[in-house]
């Protein structure tokens, strides 16, 4: 696995309009949770949503610097971390894991800490701290464990083309613009693309193909790097004309003649 893509969805409308067309836009799924306040209505919502698209996700149990007497050990592994602290400490951790363990087993889970868990079919809880980065070389460790082990044949290369409108927003000098999940295949400036719109199919040339620098979000306003061509899977800006109707959580179509745009148009319709 070359590295991971990351899609910070919080309650995003993409992965609400994808549910009804059965498609996941991601292959391994985190589901963050707060430590100290538990399961929460859009916590379980996404966990719905997650089982219904069939997408395996694991559990980051966030904000463990805030237990009580935690004395942080910055970006530390989450065992070394516990073995540091307080006995205080120790046992609101284990209070607070085993009352949301409780909690979820009674919504039919299967849940313990990732170190435990031999079982493809038990949820893995990953403590974390992203204040303090407390577990986060955990959760990457956990993620590239379910990637190479027990969903590896979820993260193999199709020769499908597959793309996921994310975001519809202007941008000065690129007008409206959409940010799209590439996940299979390959776009190229000049392609012919098909998108779902509010008033029917949106046909339309890509006239730039953008990504932010290293290091920097889509979703910030700044300097884009240009590109002829990009293969998935990537986040990509597409800047092109007569976007201003498309619709987030569609799909979009690459198209190359008359015959294509013609079935696109005909698979959004059935999308819609």
């Amino acid at each position: 696995m070359p590295g991971f893509l990351v899609i910070d969805t919080p309650g995003h409308e993409s992965f609400t309009n994808l549910r009804s067309r059965g498609s996941s836009l991601c292959d391994l799924a985190v589901l963050v949770v707060d430590i100290m306040h538990g399961l929460e209505q859009q916590t379980l919502e996404s966990m719905e949503l997650l089982k219904q698209k069939n997408t395996p996700f694991c559990i980051a149990l966030n904000k463990i610097d805030r237990l009580n007497q935690w004395v942080p050990n910055p970006d530390m592994n989450t065992r070394d971390t516990l073995d540091k602290q307080t006995e205080p400490a120790k046992h609101h951790f284990q209070t607070m894991l085993d009352k949301t363990t409780l909690a979820l087993n009674e919504r039919g889970y299967n849940v313990c800490t990732y170190w435990d868990n031999n079982d493809p079919d038990f949820l893995s809880f990953v403590p974390t701290s992203a204040h303090s980065g407390e577990g986060m070389c955990d959760l990457m460790t956990n993620l590239i464990r379910m990637g190479q082990e027990t969903h590896r044949e979820k993260l193999l290369e199709k020769d499908i083309f597959e793309c996921t409108v994310l975001e519809v927003k202007v941008i000065e000098g690129h007008g409206t613009t959409i940010d799209v999940i590439l996940i299979n295949g390959l776009l190229k400036q000049g392609d012919t693309i098909v998108v779902s719109g509010m008033n029917g199919p949106i046909v339309t040339k890509i006239r730039g193909l953008l990504t932010p620098f290293p290091m920097k979000e889509m979703r910030v306003k700044g300097e884009y790097q240009h590109h002829q061509k990009i293969k998935g899977a990537m986040g990509i800006k597409i800047s092109a004309p007569d976007l201003e109707q498309a619709m987030a959580g569609s799909a979009l179509f690459r198209c190359v003649g008359e015959r294509q745009i013609e079935e696109a148009k005909d698979l959004i319709s059935d999308d819609v």
